[in-house]
């Protein structure tokens, strides 16, 4: 059985840690990308809540309007 040379050691001892450390970085690229990907779908909550209430009072307001209008019509 043939040993390793200390070199070929040496370089995939070096490979493997440069590999690591671009692992490292992207793990850290993603959970950034990850937080601000949570901040975005937060905003986006926020937003269909706000229009979902808008829309409820647009509802409410404009069927007392309707109300309104039907009275005006019989007394006119």
């Amino acid at each position: 059985m043939r040993l390793p040379r200390l070199s070929s050691l040496g370089d995939r001892h070096e490979s493997l840690l440069a590999a690591r450390h671009e692992a490292e970085a992207e793990v850290q690229r993603l959970e950034r990308e990850e937080e601000f990907l949570q901040g975005q779908v937060r905003q986006a909550r926020e937003q269909v809540r706000y229009y979902e209430e808008l829309l409820a009072v647009l509802k409410r307001d404009w069927g007392k309007n309707a109300l309104f209008a039907n009275l005006v019509r019989k007394f006119g």
